[in-house]
Order: structure tokens, then sequence, then C-alpha cells
């Protein structure tokens, strides 16, 4: 139904601005009095929630979440950085004051729409290779950084990947270790009764193995779709993540968020301009 914007504000302003001239117009139109009490209910509501949405448009409410995945002695390419590429990088955000945030304090902000402080980024590993406890893990240590390892469950033991030993001193040490699945299976692509397996018993994995809840997904090859989504809510994850480009942040979907890649082809220069992008 449209109603008459002039009709509307004469209503509005004469409630507000004088309550003598609110009465008489009013008495005068009697029936519009319960319309015009959830009419000024609605606008207030509206307006509450366009300043909502502008406050997710400012500056603060979103995160550069870094995306690695092999961190190598010197075998550069796209998913593998240097040891020494690495401890570049790492060094430019301490001596630059940036604040490494932990995968709980990164959910806590976006889940209740808290602004991060300036120069708030978030550091995350896929696939759980063993390069990352002997070349990432005391690098981090060094600058006393957060980070999480999205780890394959099924792989973890094997010759290229970490060992449980090697986990769960690292969960000890601001190293989070979260879920990429049991095996690295495209999630969209499998049957749902498999998806829902890998989803668990990766979860329920970990839970045991390092007495912890995980909460924290990162979808294999970052592929998902309605139905994946739903199957990682139902298993309790609380926060997911893609590999689309670009910064995790509040508007979007918890379950779908982007990171930002690190290639082992980024120099220095670059990797600043992404960071404070």
């Amino acid at each position: 139904m449209c109603v008459n914007m002039v009709f509307i504000l004469k209503i509005t302003h004469a409630i507000i601005t004088d309550m003598q001239e609110s009465e008489v117009f009013m008495k005068k139109n009697p029936g519009w009095i319960k319309f015009t009490v959830i009419l000024i209910v609605i606008n207030l509501f509206m307006v509450r929630q366009v300043l909502s949405q502008n406050n997710f448009n400012e500056r603060g409410y979103d995160i550069p979440v870094l995306m690695y995945h092999s961190i190598t002695e010197d075998d550069k390419k796209m998913f593998r950085v240097t040891k020494d590429g690495f401890y570049e990088q790492m060094k430019y955000l301490k001596d630059s004051g940036f604040s490494v945030l932990s995968m709980d304090e990164v959910y806590d902000h976006l889940k209740n729409n808290k602004p991060f402080k300036d120069k708030s980024i978030a550091i995350t590993f896929d696939d759980g290779y063993k390069d990352n406890y002997h070349n990432a893990y005391p690098i981090l240590k060094e600058f006393a950084m957060n980070a999480t390892i999205f780890v394959v469950t099924d792989y973890l033991g094997g010759s290229a990947y970490l060992s449980v030993d090697e986990i769960k001193e690292m969960q000890l040490n601001n190293i989070d270790i979260e879920s990429h699945t049991t095996n690295h299976a495209k999630l969209d692509k499998l049957t749902e009764i498999d998806r829902i397996n890998t989803l668990k018993d990766s979860k329920d994995y970990i839970d045991e193995v390092l007495n912890k809840e995980v909460k924290y997904i990162a979808y294999p090859f970052g592929r998902c779709n309605k139905d994946v989504i739903a199957d990682a809510r139902l298993q309790g994850y609380k926060m997911a993540f893609t590999t689309k480009s670009g910064h995790a942040t509040g508007r979007d979907d918890l379950n779908q968020l982007k990171r930002v890649l690190v290639s082992g082809y980024m120099n220095i220069d670059h990797f600043i301009k992404v960071v404070n992008k």
C-alpha cells in the first residue's frame, strides 16, 4: 500500500515537536492513531538497520585472513612459500604493529559485529604439511603469533604431513588445529552420507586427540554449496572458510568467508600492499 509521504511526515513532526498540535491533529484524525504508532516503530527499526549496515561498511569491520599451505626450505611455487620469505613476512607484521588474532577472536568479532582494531590480521594454513611444524612454527613462536592449521585428519602421520604429537605440541603454543575434513574431497561432489561422514569424523577425531571442541573448517578446494553449508552447521562448525579472495567480514555468511592467498611468487612489496589493503 502506498502512503502519502507528506502526510507521514506531518504526523511524525506533529508528534515529536509539538504535543499540543499532535493532540489536535489526532482528534481530527482518530483512525490514524494506531497507524501512526506502528509507522513510527517501523521507521525507527529501519533507521536502526541502516545504521547497522553502515557500520559494516566502515573500515574496521573486516579482517584479512592470510591463507598459506606449505612453507618450504627453498622451493617457491604457487602454494609453497619459502621459509625465508615467510620469516620476512612475519617480521614485517611484527615490526609494523600488526595484531595477529586467534580464530576464536576472529569469530567473536565477526559474530558480534565488533570492530577490529587497526592492523588486525589472522594467519591460516591448509592441509597440515609437516613443514608447517619444522619451518613455520618456530618463526611463529619467535614472534609470539597465533595461527590456525586446518588439517586433513586421514593424512596425519604421513611422511609429508604433521604427526599427532606435533599437533599436540603446537596446540599448546598458540597454534589452533581445526578441520579440513578427513580426506580433502570436494564436498559439493559427495553424496550426502559421505559428506556428513567426512565433516563429522574429522571433527570428532581432532576433538578426541586434542581434547578440544573443533569449531572451524576450511572447505577443501574452497568448494561449498547450500547443502555443504547446512551439513557443516549440523555437525557443529560455527565458521567456515573458502578460497575466495577477499577480507573476512560480518557482511558475509560466516560459513563461507573469504581469505587472502599468500603465494610463493609474492614478494615482500606485494605482501605489504595486500595486508594493508
